[in-house]
């Protein structure tokens, strides 16, 4: 019985043994190196609707609705005091409110690009450093005051 229990119990020592050598001896672990890319540690983050109104002639043109997204690096991001929601919001609405050449027969040919590079560079300078990464336009709608008047019936 005892010679049994010995065996058993050299069995056990012999394989453990032989595994620590083995992995040992295999060095260290390879780890895949993945090419960085542009959207490596960015997160985006949608801002919330701003509804913008036109005004021409002392009066109410219309409304721009509008919503935005933007990218930003996670780990600055987690340690703003902060966050630059609200000042991508008002810029937002200063430049779109401040636009004086706006078509209103043609609201498609507004100047996006430069809207978008505009709360882009005016948030990056507010906090100042490159902060936001790049602005995304995920809603842009004029919307006519004569097309939302409700419209009565005639009675008869």
């Amino acid at each position: 019985m005892i010679k049994t229990l010995a065996i058993g119990l050299w069995v056990c020592v012999a394989s453990l043994g032989a595994s620590y050598v083995a992995a040992s001896m295999q060095g260290p672990a390879v780890e895949e190196k993945h090419e960085p890319t542009y959207f490596n540690g960015l997160d985006w983050r949608k801002t919330e609707s701003i509804t913008v109104p036109i005004l021409t002639k002392d009066r109410i043109a219309g409304y721009v609705l509008a919503r935005f997204v933007y990218t930003i690096d996670g780990e600055i991001a987690n340690k703003l005091a902060v966050p630059p929601d609200a000042f991508v919001m008002n810029d937002a609405f200063t430049a779109v409110y401040q636009t004086s050449d706006f078509d209103f027969q043609n609201p498609q040919k507004y100047d996006l690009d430069g809207l978008k590079t505009k709360i882009k560079d005016s948030v990056n300078k507010r906090y100042d450093q490159e902060l936001i990464h790049e602005v995304l336009v995920e809603q842009f709608d004029f919307l006519p005051k004569d097309d939302m008047s409700p419209k009565t019936a005639s009675a008869n």
